[in-house]
């Protein structure tokens, strides 16, 4: 079992669910830290700027666990080209939906197959715990988790 495996079952252990539940969560970690691993560095630093976009308050009229595109253009400097190539492959590795049409569309973090936001529960436990969550997010260093 990798460091990685270990701090991710570690964080769904701290939790006070029961037996059945954090047997599906860890599934669900897994799984995600697999397709973590899967995609580019640039995927997962779009990624961190997408969750940073829908996590932090922007005001109570947006929508749960969007960022909105044209946010994100002017936020990270990237080419539209760049972008789309990067949100296909964050699409690809079911990270994200891109939904509604140009130039209003929304990039939706999605949640694991059981419906649980993995993304939104390490982020959480990260700003908790006072961990860089790009650490995590970006250079895959999951062994900084309590």
């Amino acid at each position: 079992m990798t460091s990685l495996t270990v701090n991710l079952n570690r964080l769904v252990n701290s939790a006070v669910l029961p037996e059945s539940e954090r047997a599906v969560r860890a599934r669900d970690l897994s799984d995600f830290a697999a397709r973590l691993r899967s995609v580019s560095e640039r995927a997962r630093k779009l990624l961190l700027h997408i969750a940073q976009k829908a996590y932090h308050g922007r005001g109570q009229e947006r929508k749960l666990d969007v960022a909105y595109l044209p946010e994100l253009y002017e936020s990270t400097g990237l080419d539209v080209e760049s972008m789309y190539e990067l949100l296909k492959e964050l699409q690809a590795a079911r990270f994200i939906d891109v939904e509604d049409r140009y130039p209003f569309e929304d990039v939706r973090i999605l949640s694991c197959g059981s419906g649980w936001d993995a993304l939104s529960a390490i982020y959480r436990v990260a700003e908790a715990e006072n961990i860089p969550i790009r650490d995590i997010i970006v250079e895959l260093r999951f062994e900084l988790l309590p």
